[in-house]
């Protein structure tokens, strides 16, 4: 879990250049925009804030009033950071006024509609933004236009999308989403709230692919759509709706993709939509693509192995149906069967194709070929859904808000032995371990209005389906196809109690370090959830030789009811004294910069909201200088320090300007603004008016009195702290002071020193000892990292341990021997003699055997050894009585060095 290290940095904080970039001090703009959509009962999810990753920029672009900044914020830390002076304020602050130089840029699009969302491409170079019913557009500027010193606007190149789809008299759009197999990036796919799913490939250079879909699908219709030769098509303007339950019960509130495209992902993941609906349903399109899709490399060969191992599994079903005489299971397997073959006949179509090699403009991190989308089953598929929620009681419970899927992890170890890989399944299972948040299995995350997330396990997993040719004999059978069912493992809430009566839209934002790791942002804060610590428990558990373990659905059961999530609040907005109750919420953005650090950053009240948070990767450097460093006095406890709290930010209402200002030309008519400039006169229009003035400056007043108080209060807090602070510096110097007394009564009688003196004396002392101590160490490790790491031979251990038994019998002292001990010396002393004396009787035996040798010679002439022989012969015998001498000699030298007296 993420530490905080600190709140809303000095330089975005007012009044700095950084506040300024989320700031605007004309409020008429915002004041506007919250009125229209107050008006239009427009209320919900707002994504203003976009980042877009740089080589060397920290770029972001920020919706203000309605209009776009865009700014870096590492440019605008370091400016900040070169204006201070030595006592670290801000000189433009001392010269009573703030004329400088903008920190930002401003991006000139001409919208008249409030901007809700901000969405740039993978790559960066197109950045959608959406109204409640248009989207729009723009081509990024190069990041070199930050550095220019014109401060004046810059208008980027803008097209509107679908100029007669996405219109006020249309349905609102719910949200847009960048198509991760897209060709370079350039498909985007809009959501309407009344289920219309639309797809664009867009070209810069053709305007005309801005003004149609590629592809178009009424949900409403796919649902009971039977043929693929249906009409799912949208409604066109003008044409007669009559009224359906399905326009309430299919109200769209959220959409995402199943995966990113990168290559460690299931194959049909990033291919599937999920759409979650306001009433609590979710389904799915899978495969939705364009025309022309740039895939990753591991895509098609993965799909292809998973499909072949899914239809071979299924046969073996069907013929166990077949002798079970079940007909409905006979029925359902017969269907997986149908998609199984129509998933091998689209991949085998795509894999025929001859791919185009991506160009340089083009390329991205997804693959270099670009393919394009079969055509043999057709471009719509099959609506999946309403998944069963499972347990089934929670089900009325839910009103969505938003959804986030995690995607299932590539099962290596099956792509592997289809390409032919060595390894085998034990090598793969001992040197494979799964690091944490890798799950073979899809992760889906639902948010309801309430703040509640129901973290919901797809076991099935979705998988490309279409529908039936009018004149293929396949029927579909509703009853048994869509039951699919989402296992709920556990339910987190985000929001106390006392909290649940505000209206709230809270969101989803992904963390930068791990795919099981988020942020909740609602109307009281920002909440970080992370599920890593019971994820790799339940991935053991389902990757258990495919389930083949007894018990193993038990223990998932287990899993999923002690299941904890981590969980805490990141950031909780203070500023609870404002009248106008903001009921949008601002989704947050995450990154990890070198500059930046681990960094959160979102708007609440039209001002900037920071964290800076401990990266997982400070932690482990951490980690790793504490087990490579010497603690050598373990016992020291450091001193702990306290809990982080924001700075205090004063409210808008202490600095804004007044609307008093703005009062005769907004609420004052033009026949009675002559009455201004007369005596105050008793009449009707002058009542008018000092009630309308009095309105406005009781709510401001009110709203003054309500942070004064607050400000009152936080003071307070602060003193009762810094007596507190004060109280515990008083007790540490106590004890301190009554240390030192002690330590001087111990050493009264002596003369090197008494009370602190001593002290710093022992303290001394203790430091040099340490040095030694930390030398010695350092000389013993450097010694043992020159003598390597080299095996003993059998030999060597061998004769180690007959030393070790040598020892146990010769060095024990002789009085205090245990029971057994002595006789085993007198033994060994025996072995000694009785060798010694063997050795003498050889060396004898050898001799006469020499003396008569030399007799037989003489006596029998006919027999003649030849002296050269016998030389050789005589000379082996000596050799092996000096060997024997030798031994003796080193045997009795070593008992004598021992101590023992061998006569």
């Amino acid at each position: 879990m993420p530490r905080v290290l600190s709140y809303t940095p000095p330089w975005l904080s007012r009044p700095s250049p950084g506040f300024d970039l989320f700031h605007s001090n004309d409020r008429k703009l915002s004041h506007k925009a919250s009125e229209s959509d107050s008006k239009k009962g427009q209320q919900g999810i707002r994504r203003i804030i976009a980042y877009r990753r740089t080589e060397y920029c920290n770029e972001i672009f920020v919706v203000v009033g309605n209009t776009i900044r865009w700014a870096d914020l590492g440019q605008i830390k370091d400016d900040w950071e070169g204006e201070q002076d030595d006592r670290g304020v801000i000189r433009s602050i001392e010269s009573g006024h703030h004329e400088k130089e903008k920190s930002y840029k401003t991006l000139k699009v001409s919208i008249h509609e409030q901007i809700h969302h901000l969405i740039p491409s993978p790559n960066g170079e197109l950045l959608a933004i959406l109204t409640a019913h248009t989207v729009h557009i723009v081509v990024l500027p190069d990041p070199s236009h930050l550095g220019q010193a014109d401060t004046g606007p810059i208008q980027p190149k803008r097209f509107t999308l679908g100029p007669t789809t996405h219109v006020l008299s249309q349905s609102p759009v719910a949200c847009a989403l960048w198509h991760p197999l897209g060709v370079g990036g350039h498909c985007i796919v809009t959501i309407t709230k009344d289920a219309v799913v639309r797809l664009w490939e867009l070209d810069t250079y053709n305007r005309s692919s801005f003004d149609s879909p590629t592809l178009a699908i009424n949900l409403k219709k796919l649902q009971y759509g039977n043929s693929a030769e249906d009409d799912f098509s949208p409604s066109k303007i003008g044409a007669n709706r009559s009224f359906s339950l399905d326009a309430l019960d299919m109200e769209v509130v959220s959409a995402c993709f199943g995966g990113n495209g990168s290559e460690l992902e299931s194959g049909w993941c990033p291919m599937t939509l999920w759409v979650a609906m306001a009433e609590g349903d979710i389904y799915a399109l899978c495969p939705l693509l364009p025309s022309r899709l740039q895939p990753p490399e591991s895509l098609i060969p993965s799909l292809a192995v998973a499909t072949t191992a899914c239809k071979g599994y299924l046969e073996h079903e069907l013929y166990q149906a077949n002798n079970e005489s079940d007909t409905e299971q006979e029925k359902l397997v017969l269907e997986g069967h149908q998609q199984c073959e129509d998933q091998c006949k689209w991949l085998a179509e795509l894999d025929r194709q001859d791919p185009l090699p991506a160009t340089e403009e083009i390329e991205s991190s997804n693959g270099s070929l670009i393919y394009n989308r079969p055509s043999r089953l057709g471009p719509i598929p099959r609506l999946q859904g309403p998944f069963r929620i499972t347990p089934e009681e929670i089900e009325d419970e839910l009103e969505l808000s938003d959804i986030h899927v995690v995607a299932s992890r590539l099962d290596s170890r099956e792509f592997l032995d289809t390409q032919g890989s060595d390894e085998s399944d034990d090598e793969l299972d001992e040197s494979d371990e799964l690091p944490v948040g890798d799950l073979s299995s899809s992760v889906v995350c639902l948010l309801t209005r309430s703040g509640r997330v129901y973290i919901c396990l797809d076991l099935e997993g979705v998988k490309a389906q279409w529908l039936p040719e009018r004149k293929s004999k396949t029927k579909i059978s509703p009853k048994l196809s869509s039951v699919h069912d989402l296992l709920v493992l556990e339910a987190i809430d985000t929001k106390r109690a006392d909290d649940l009566s505000d209206p709230d839209w809270p969101i989803f934002t992904a963390d930068v370090h791990s795919n099981y790791s988020f942020f909740v942002a609602h109307n009281k804060g920002v909440v970080f959830l992370s599920l890593d610590p019971w994820i790799g428990k339940l991935e053991n558990e389902l990757r258990s030789h495919g389930g083949e373990i007894a018990g193993t659905d038990f223990r998932v059961n287990i899993l999923a009811e002690i299941a904890e999530s981590l969980r805490e609040q990141i950031l909780k907005y203070n500023h609870k004294a404002e009248a106008e109750s903001n009921l949008y919420v601002t989704a947050p953005v995450v990154l990890q910069d070198s500059v930046l650090g681990y960094f959160l950053l979102t708007i609440y009240d039209d001002q900037p909201q920071a964290v800076i948070l401990d990266s997982p990767y400070d932690r482990t450097r951490k980690d790793w200088d504490n087990n490579s460093g010497y603690d050598y006095e373990p016992g020291l406890k450091m001193l702990t320090q306290g809990p982080t709290r924001s700075a205090y930010q004063p409210p808008q209402t202490l600095w804004a300007e007044s609307a008093l200002t703005r009062f005769r030309d907004t609420h004052v008519q033009s026949r009675h603004k002559k009455l201004l400039k007369d005596e105050i006169r008793l009449s009707s229009a002058t009542l008018d008016v000092m009630t309308e003035a009095h309105r406005i400056l009781s709510q401001e007043t009110h709203q003054l009195g309500i942070a004064a108080s607050d400000l009152f209060r936080r003071c307070e807090r602060l003193q009762e702290e810094f007596r507190d602070q004060i109280r515990r510096a008083n007790e540490i110097a106590s004890r301190v002071e009554r240390l030192n007394d002690e330590d001087a009564d111990d050493y009264d009688d002596s003369s090197s020193g008494r009370g602190s003196a001593k002290l710093d004396k022992r303290l001394q002392n203790a430091r040099k000892r340490n040095d030694e101590i930390s030398a010695r160490h350092e000389a013993l490790r450097k010694k043992l990292m020159r003598a390597g790491s080299k095996e003993l031979s059998d030999k060597e251990q061998s004769w180690i341990a007959e030393t070790k038994k040598v020892a146990t019998l010769v060095l024990t002292p002789g009085d205090g021997d245990a029971p057994g001990l002595g006789e085993q010396k007198h033994d060994l002393v025996k072995r000694y003699e009785e060798s010694r004396a063997l050795a003498e009787d050889l060396v004898n035996d050898a001799r006469d055997a020499c003396k008569s040798g030399e007799m037989e010679g003489k006596s029998n002439g006919m027999f003649k050894v030849p002296p050269d022989i016998r030389k050789e012969k005589v000379g082996r015998v000596m050799a092996l009585l000096e060997r024997e001498t030798a031994l003796v000699s080193a045997v009795q030298e070593r008992l004598e060095r021992i101590g023992l007296s061998v006569n």
